[in-house]
């Protein structure tokens, strides 16, 4: 959270009791539930919604990015998180 892409983005957490809760709307953040829907009606929304860790990056009312676990995280996402933000690890 303190590197030079973090500052550069707006972060939210989704952290339900359970896996299943976090399709519920109710467990969103109000100003992120356009994030949700984008993703549910995604391709890995709609083939695996529940998969957690789960990492979404979203801009312009799209979900650039969904990534799952510790590999998603560290193999996909922090990667494409750099690239928008142009910055460096």
């Amino acid at each position: 959270m303190q590197s030079d892409a973090a500052k550069k983005l707006d972060y939210r957490v989704v952290h339900p009791a359970n896996q299943t809760l976090v399709l519920k709307e109710e467990n969103w953040p109000a100003d992120s539930l356009w994030v949700r829907t984008a993703f549910l009606d995604s391709d890995e929304g709609k083939s695996r919604p529940d998969a957690t860790p789960r990492f979404i990056l979203a801009q312009d009312g799209k979900v650039i990015l969904a990534a799952t676990g510790n590999a998603g995280w560290k193999d996909e996402m922090w990667p494409k998180i750099l690239e928008v933000t142009d910055t460096k690890a």
